[in-house]
């Protein structure tokens, strides 16, 4: 039988909306689309093409052994035929359909990985509204690696706020993405981070490890410069762990808030944004273990006015 839910029976498109549905025979991703949500919304097929390829759109398929299914994917291939019994899970939110983000920037490509350059407002990771403004899938869709001879398949091995900018590891095959993801799972990566910060942070280096929602977590920062005119401190920051929002937490409960952290500093809503890039990136490479050591170009960094 083929059921239908929404989040919201008014359809009003302004409105995250989602639709799930099971399929009573085989039949195209596109039609089953087409035929399945709700009156009212009139997407065309091009509409429809385009959301599956920013990742709105999942499906689980029943496989050759009784009462197993395929774990449930995006599909972003329209045409794909589904089976009769696939269970097919739409997701639309206009806003983030509809979202842009500014383009990041190659640093270097050593072809079994590369080092890129994430602006403000990128994600390193989708959610089930869609994946086309992350970081690997902008560089699948939208650079170079998507054209033969060029066309590589990309890993993200580890992630960045979506506030913070600076580096970030892009995997091109299974064997590479498993041995960066190892080794940042091992702390065998080194991460160096510069963020400004409010008041005069001192000469001395400071170490810091609370727990981070009761898991180790230890942060190193130093002084580079003050600004005495703004009271405001540019720290190099280094951590040896990897929990979410570690550096900002860890300054905000020392008393240096990063300038332009909303969640755990002052910053409105009309302030600059988050003032802390990722800087250096130090590893060993995924094929002959070489050391390897990336920095962010002085010409690309942000230029924070204070």
């Amino acid at each position: 039988m083929t059921t239908t839910s929404t989040t919201d029976h008014s359809i009003d498109r302004a409105k995250p909306f989602e639709c799930h549905f099971t399929l009573e025979q085989a039949q195209p991703l596109l039609d089953a689309l087409q035929s399945h949500l709700p009156d009212g919304f009139g997407f065309s097929n091009q509409q429809l093409k385009r959301f599956c390829q920013q990742g709105a759109v999942w499906v689980s398929e029943p496989l050759n052994q009784p009462q197993i299914r395929s774990k449930k994917a995006r599909v972003r291939r329209a045409k794909k035929l589904l089976k009769e019994g696939a269970e097919v899970s739409f997701y639309f939110n206009e806003a983030i359909l509809n979202a842009e983000i500014p383009p990041p920037v190659l640093i270097k490509d050593c072809h079994d990985f590369s080092v890129w350059y994430k602006p403000k407002g990128v994600l390193s990771q989708g959610s089930k509204w869609g994946d086309h403004t992350t970081l690997n899938r902008w560089i699948e869709t939208q650079y170079l690696f998507k054209e033969s001879p060029e066309k590589r398949p990309c890993w993200i091995v580890h992630r960045l706020d979506k506030a913070t900018d600076g580096l970030m590891l892009i995997a091109h095959n299974k064997k590479s993405a498993q041995r960066l993801a190892h080794r940042f799972e091992t702390r065998q990566i080194g991460k160096t981070y510069q963020a400004w910060v409010k008041g005069k942070f001192g000469e001395t280096e400071h170490t810091y490890d609370q727990e981070i929602n009761g898991k180790p977590a230890l942060t190193t920062a130093q002084q580079l410069t003050y600004n005495s005119e703004n009271d405001c401190s540019l720290v190099q920051v280094s951590i040896a762990t990897g929990r979410k929002h570690q550096i900002r937490i860890h300054l905000s409960e020392a008393g240096f808030p990063i300038i332009g952290d909303r969640l755990y500093g002052d910053a409105q809503a009309a302030d600059q944004d988050l003032q802390l890039t990722a800087v250096e990136i130090t590893f060993l490479s995924p094929q002959g273990n070489i050391e390897q050591q990336f920095q962010l170009p002085e010409n690309i960094r942000p230029n924070i006015s204070i």
